[in-house]
């Protein structure tokens, strides 16, 4: 009789970067390298049908254990999807956290008493909770380098916020950085703002129309049907950005820098003394101040009065509509009518068809026919070239990156316009390319079954306990399902699993219009 051979212990690549541009560089391409060469040399399987990375998640503050990937990490240990002995394979101790020592060691520890092995390729060193309890030096060695790691994250943080007051403080004498409002551009050979005409005009007319009373909804409706392109990457104008623009004090030429401050851990943006005369000013104060006053009686009373009411719709960010893909939210016109949902972006009159769909039917059906779904989840659908696609999609990524360092190294003051040119394009193909990178891995990883039947049998437990809390609802069902489409066309929703299964939840009545 052949004894079976023992399967080897798996291991979990855990790659951070701080700011996105660390993975253009060679740093994504060296932490994966030494993860594998570690594998191959201690007889590990490297388990990468997961994706542990966090770009541009900082660790000073410990929001990756928190909200990122290596707390999905510890959440998939604790769930029993990673078995105890596995391995945490980690560049150096300060990939897991550069917060202050103490909570940092506590993150380590919480690792490690979960049966994890730690690993840092940079020294092959390993921590387990034995070593931690009992070899002293294992554990100053890591006490020492969480220290070292949080002082030069102090340090780094003092000395840029040390740059950014002294540039405050000179703001009369000129700009202090590029960035301003969407109708300005700076030259840079006269280190002055000048204005974009084509937009300060759209500016001031959304200026002028809400003076004469034209409500927001309708002037962003205006501009779509007028086909006024949109300011940066939005493919249309909503209300919300044209409320933006009309409280935006940058019109009258004011700055307001702000500065980052923690407040219980908490990021806030507390704005410092404004600077007058800092941009050129496209619209007249009084007309500014008198469109503030109308909105402190109206839309901003709204907007506080709804705040404190609890959340309406149950598909708040996750319905889609059938024909554009786009958000399906809930509207309200008055007490005779009963709510509806409706694409935003017929709403907003940039496209699409006009349809409402009853909220009270959609929410019923769902929720009568939910807790028999999320007993029958459907099988996902095959993807047997997914590892390829992913396989592909890395060597693409790989070499585009390469691609855009060399320009950059060659990129100097004398560049050619043709030159910069070339480079921003290649850096949006990067980013594409990087998005279908991310969405293939989320695919990838969606695939696990455990994992979405962890999250279905969360969500059947708040509906028979919690039917009630539709905040908590709404959470739950958009950590169940990527998508819910409101599919007017065939008289049903559609709800999309994570790994790409559809199942449909018919309406009692075809209340469309």
């Amino acid at each position: 009789m052949s004894k079976k051979t023992p399967s080897k212990p798996k291991a979990y690549s855990y790659l951070r970067f701080s700011t996105p541009e660390q993975s253009k560089g060679d740093s994504f391409r060296r932490q994966a390298t030494m993860a594998r060469d570690y594998c191959e040399k201690h007889n590990l399987t490297l388990d990468e049908s997961v994706s542990y990375r966090d770009l541009g998640v900082s660790a000073y503050r410990g929001k990756n254990a928190e909200t990122g990937k290596l707390g999905d990490f510890l959440e998939a240990v604790r769930q029993g999807l990673i078995a105890p002995g596995s391995f945490l394979l980690v560049e150096s101790l300060d990939r897991i956290s550069r917060d202050k020592a103490r909570k940092a060691m506590r993150v380590l520890e919480m690792i490690c008493e979960e049966g994890i092995v730690v690993v840092t390729l940079m020294d092959n060193k390993t921590y387990t909770v034995e070593d931690l309890d009992n070899d002293p030096a294992t554990l100053l060695i890591s006490l020492v380098t969480f220290i070292r790691a949080n002082e030069e994250s102090e340090t780094k943080s003092r000395r840029l916020k040390s740059s950014w007051e002294n540039k405050r403080d000179k703001a009369t004498d000129g700009p202090i950085t590029a960035r301003g409002p969407a109708w300005l551009r700076l030259d840079h050979a006269s280190n002055t703002f000048q204005v974009i005409e084509d937009r300060a005009r759209v500016v001031r007319n959304i200026f002028d129309w809400t003076v004469k009373g034209i409500g927001q909804t309708s002037i962003a409706k205006r501009l779509n049907e007028s086909g006024v392109p949109v300011f940066g990457r939005g493919k249309h104008w909503h209300r919300t950005y044209i409320s933006k623009i009309l409280q935006n004090r940058a019109v009258i030429g004011t700055f307001t820098p702000h500065v980052i401050e923690y407040v219980d851990g908490k990021k806030r943006r507390k704005p410092k003394e404004s600077i007058a005369n800092y941009f050129p000013a496209i619209v007249a104060p009084e007309i500014f101040f008198r469109v503030q006053n109308s909105m402190d009686g109206s839309n901003s009373s709204k907007r506080g009065r709804h705040a404190k009411k609890p959340i309406q719709n149950l598909f708040g960010t996750i319905a889609r509509c059938p024909k554009c893909g786009g958000t399906m939210t809930r509207v309200n016109k008055g007490s005779r009518s009963t709510p509806k949902l409706v694409c935003t972006t017929a709403k907003s009159g940039a496209g699409c068809e006009y349809h409402s769909v009853s909220y009270v039917e959609a929410e019923e059906a769902f929720l009568r026919t939910l807790p028999m779904i999320l007993d029958n989840i459907p099988a996902p659908k095959a993807e047997d070239s997914l590892d390829n696609q992913i396989e592909e999609c890395e060597v693409a990524v790989d070499h585009m990156r390469e691609r855009v360092e060399n320009l950059v190294d060659e990129l100097s003051v004398e560049s050619s316009p043709a030159i910069r040119d070339q480079l921003r394009k290649l850096e949006s193909e990067l980013e594409r390319e990087e998005e279908i990178q991310s969405e293939l891995l989320g695919r990838r990883e969606a695939a696990n079954g455990q994992l979405i039947l962890n999250q279905a049998s969360r969500l059947k437990v708040a509906i028979k306990e919690h039917p009630e809390d539709k905040e908590q609802l709404n959470g739950l069902i958009r950590q169940t399902f990527r998508s819910i489409v409101i599919n007017y066309v065939d008289g049903d929703l559609d709800l999309y699993w994570p790994n790409g299964a559809v199942a449909s939840v018919p309406l009692a009545s075809y209340d469309f219009q």
